[in-house]
């Protein structure tokens, strides 16, 4: 019977060359660039939840990272979370975050993993006022259609994330949310730089989720941030789509956003 190969045999996350990370199935030549951008920004990876924060690392891909690479000597155990993306075999972030804890009535008994979900109301409503902004600044009625339907899906996360805690919606926006909007009226000019600044917006939503879902969350919460991530992923795609069918590139982004994340 063949020996499992060793752990050190596999390819070091926080060490590999871009050309190494390619020989992982799944890793393309920007997905390696980003990997690598993101441990000389941020440092070494030190869990399997850290990747899930580099963009275009999805839970699925994530299974495909932990059976061809490692984090080496930074990284502890890999989590419950993080092993479960390997074996769960539904291909979703639901199967890929740790499991959550039985807690009384439902609710969320994992103080963390509350404030995500705070953070992504908080962030949904938000992005919901910076589309406002946006459409306004646009004028191609299938543009402005299609921003009208991803503002009703963040408002609709919003509500429905506010229902699962039991909660009211909060009447002003956090600090975060006052920059992400000062940010987005700034920017959004016309069709380009709004499509632009909503997506730097569509990138925060999206790291947010992939963090809330790595953390504990009863099974009913989950299935919800599950699903929203779903749409913001969709959300993303459609601008990225849009602006490069239309041929405008992409301006630098101001370090105001970043430093709103």
């Amino acid at each position: 019977m063949a020996k499992a190969p060793r752990r050190n045999a596999r390819i070091d996350l926080n060490n590999a060359t871009a050309e190494e990370l390619e020989g992982i199935e799944g890793i393309d030549g920007e997905r390696a660039r980003l990997i690598i951008e993101h441990r000389s920004t941020r440092g070494s990876f030190r869990s399997w939840e850290d990747v899930l924060s580099v963009s275009g690392i999805d839970t699925v891909l994530l299974g495909k990272l932990q059976e061809g690479s490692s984090l080496g000597a930074a990284a502890g155990p890999p989590a419950e979370g993080a092993r479960a993306a390997t074996g769960g075999g539904a291909g979703t972030a639901a199967g890929a975050a740790k499991a959550p804890r039985p807690t009384a009535g439902g609710g969320i008994g994992d103080m963390t993993a509350l404030e995500e979900i705070m953070g992504l109301i908080l962030l949904d409503l938000a992005a919901a006022e910076a589309y406002r902004v946006a459409i306004a600044a646009c004028k191609t009625p299938e543009i402005k259609r299609q921003l009208e339907a991803f503002q009703g899906d963040h408002e609709r996360h919003a509500r429905a994330l506010s229902d699962a805690l039991g909660a009211s919606l909060p009447e002003e926006p956090d600090d975060r949310g006052q920059c992400i909007r000062r940010y987005t009226e700034l920017s959004a000019r016309e069709e380009r730089t709004a499509l632009v600044a909503m997506r730097g917006n569509e990138e925060l939503t999206n790291d947010a989720y992939a963090s809330a879902l790595a953390s504990d969350l009863p099974d009913d919460v989950r299935r919800m941030v599950e699903a929203n991530w779903q749409d913001e992923r969709r959300h993303i795609r459609w601008i990225t789509e849009e602006i490069r069918a239309r041929g405008w590139e992409l301006p630098e982004v101001p370090s105001s956003l970043a430093e709103a994340a």
